[in-house]
């Protein structure tokens, strides 16, 4: 088959997402093209089967998305910039002609680019990463009901995002495929010469440390406030326990990133609120004991299965679709969303506890296994 594969950020979850489903089409003898941004964080990474090429089309005037510039200009220049590029990435898909289109994106211009992409000959299948945004938007059920329904196929990454599709939207059972996310083992390449010890220490982290690491993007609804107001009794239960959080504060406002920082500090927190680009993530997750996942809701989570395929045990919130695949004491602990205590024992329990964390790596590593690309 001949598969366009777009995905406009260049960068982070969906960018890693793309690329190695991009792979392994172009390893099972499809012919593909991933459109993606100027600024593409993978450009370099590996050498590409030669029949997937990269195709930077999108983003190419503004550059690396800055969210500390987040004034009126800025916003408003970076959607008309938007605009322009989902006319250019159809116009490239009209003359690639491809068998069949296949959309990333977890914001709303995605109206945008559906709506223009069903012009074209190809039908259009678009994974729902989200089925609607998790913080609150204007219209945002005419909105994500319009993407849903545009499209002749949606892939869902978990029976309940398929539920949802279905009740929500009332879109019918033969147009929602639910197709688990795949695993991250590529990310092993990232920073692979750096130890253990070296990583600990260039984080500012002690060799004897308990670390437990929140990485990601931080918005509200991942519950990085909750995590900060559990881990008094965490240290006070052991004292050698050390937070680590590193991810970029999108969407979150100057205030409110404000508030976060001085509560890192007062708790102790090793922090780095920007973004965290591949070539540098291996070595957060090298350093940590445990992930922590302390979500309010959530679809599914890219960073779950970063921490899956690097053998780093988890502890996550029973919420979205990570109940399907997770297993109390098997390859994770489980926690209620919003109960601060039962995440303070849950960290006690697996910092003080390596037979555990052991047990819970090696549980990954075999969920891991079963979501191969």
């Amino acid at each position: 088959m001949r598969i366009l594969e777009v995905e406009v950020y260049g960068r982070g979850g969906l960018a890693h997402y793309v690329n190695n489903l991009s792979q392994a089409l172009a390893l099972r003898g499809n012919r593909v093209w991933l459109v993606t941004a100027a600024d593409y964080e993978l450009a370099e990474r590996t050498t590409l089967p030669s029949n997937l090429e990269i195709v930077k089309r999108t983003g190419r005037h503004s550059g690396k998305s800055d969210h500390a510039n987040t004034g009126i200009l800025h916003r408003t220049g970076r959607r008309i910039e938007a605009l322009f590029d989902a006319f250019a990435v159809t116009r490239l898909a009209r003359r690639l002609d491809p068998d069949v289109i296949h959309f990333h994106s977890t914001n709303s211009i995605a109206f945008v680019y559906l709506s223009l992409f069903r012009r074209l000959r190809a039908p259009v299948v678009y994974t729902a990463h989200v089925v609607t945004p998790h913080e609150p938007m204007r219209m945002e059920k005419a909105i994500w009901g319009s993407i849903h329904r545009s499209v002749d196929l949606v892939v869902a990454h978990s029976r309940f995002d398929r539920a949802r599709l279905q009740e929500e939207f009332g879109l019918p059972p033969s147009r929602v495929e639910v197709i688990p996310h795949g695993e991250y083992s590529f990310f092993e390449q990232s920073d692979s010469s750096v130890s253990r010890q070296d990583a600990r220490q260039s984080l500012g982290l002690g060799p004897s440390d308990e670390v437990a690491l929140f990485f990601g993007y931080i918005r509200e609804y991942k519950g990085l406030d909750l995590l900060f107001e559990a881990w008094p009794e965490v240290v006070a239960a052991r004292p050698n326990s050390r937070l680590l959080v590193a991810g970029d504060p999108v969407q979150l406002s100057q205030e409110r990133l404000a508030e976060l920082r001085a509560w890192a500090e007062r708790v102790g927190a090793a922090h780095r609120f920007a973004y965290i680009p591949f070539s540098d993530v291996g070595r957060y997750f090298r350093a940590a004991d445990t992930l922590v996942l302390p979500y309010r809701r959530i679809s599914q989570s890219g960073v779950l299965y970063l921490a899956l395929s690097l053998g780093v045990p988890v502890i996550a919130t029973r919420v979205g679709g990570l109940p399907e695949m997770l297993q109390e004491g098997v390859n994770a602990l489980l926690v209620p969303p919003d109960d601060v205590p039962e995440l303070a024992q849950a960290l006690i329990r697996i910092l003080g506890d390596p037979a555990l964390r052991s047990r819970l790596a090696d549980g990954g590593h075999r969920l891991a296994d079963e979501h191969s690309w």
